[in-house]
């Protein structure tokens, strides 16, 4: 097996693995990781400006009033 191959049939195996066993039917086909991936993000990268614009506003308001760095730190990873 050329090398490309195997690697082709890792990343595969991985995103068969990790995505919703309702999916596997319509990927199962596929010859390549990146058709694979081409077909998920097709179907799954669209934007949901709502959510994207209440993260911009939550971000921009977002203050540290009195809490410690450690604390404020994760509060913005939280968002």
């Amino acid at each position: 097996m050329v090398a490309w191959e195997m690697v082709n049939s890792m990343i595969c195996s991985y995103i068969v693995s990790i995505i919703d066993p309702i999916l596997h039917a319509s990927i199962g086909y596929v010859q390549t990781a990146q058709v694979m991936w081409d077909n998920l993000n097709k179907r799954y990268a669209i934007a949901n400006t709502s959510k994207v614009h209440q993260l911009k506003i939550d971000l921009a308001s977002c203050k540290q009033e009195g809490l410690e760095v450690v604390e404020f730190y994760s509060k913005l990873m939280g968002l």
